[in-house]
């Protein structure tokens, strides 16, 4: 639940996640509620614009699941990468792909129903951390899906009765990755 980064600020780190970690790009509106857009795990790293200059943007980072990460002041970041290129190259590859997953999961916000959103979100949540059992409670996932906790309770309850995951307070087991 920690935010690493929220909008408004001018500077800040560079975290290179790894095994086990997960961050979550997460667009609030003026009320405080939330929409993940985003998440990034042991294969990639966030804040990167702190290392291209750019400050914060519009993204909350918030911590989904703890875990060990470098971290990397992102000024410092930005005068190594200005002398080499291929930091450059390396940090819009990984920016690329972020950028067609947050359009994916936006477009699967507009048309897909709570169920198939919570099961996209808890596979996506697997394949970052690559852990088994992952800790993420009801509330969590409603502020990051935007919807009421009513809505992952019944849908968590529809992907249990399928045999797909088990779940018990703050915790959620994939049962049929397949």
């Amino acid at each position: 639940g920690d935010i690493l980064s929220a909008p408004g600020t001018t500077s800040g780190h560079v975290y290179f996640l790894l095994s086990g970690a997960s961050v979550a790009l997460v667009m609030r509106n003026g009320g405080g509620v939330g929409l993940a857009v985003g998440l990034a795990g042991w294969e990639g790293a966030v804040g990167l614009q702190f290392a291209l200059g750019l400050g914060a943007g519009h993204f909350t980072l918030q911590v989904q699941s703890s875990g060990p990460a470098f971290r990397a002041d992102g000024a410092a970041l930005q005068r190594l990468s200005d002398r080499r290129l291929s930091m450059l190259r390396t940090f819009a590859g990984y920016l690329w792909g972020i950028s067609q997953e947050v359009a994916e999961l936006a477009a699967s916000a507009q048309v897909q129903d709570i169920q198939a959103r919570l099961a996209r979100w808890i596979l996506l949540s697997q394949a970052r951390t690559h852990q088994a059992e992952l800790q993420l409670t009801h509330i969590h996932l409603a502020d990051m899906l935007g919807v009421r906790r009513a809505g992952i309770t019944q849908a968590a309850k529809n992907l249990k009765d399928m045999g797909l995951v088990d779940y018990r307070r703050g915790r959620i087991q994939i049962l049929d990755l397949a």
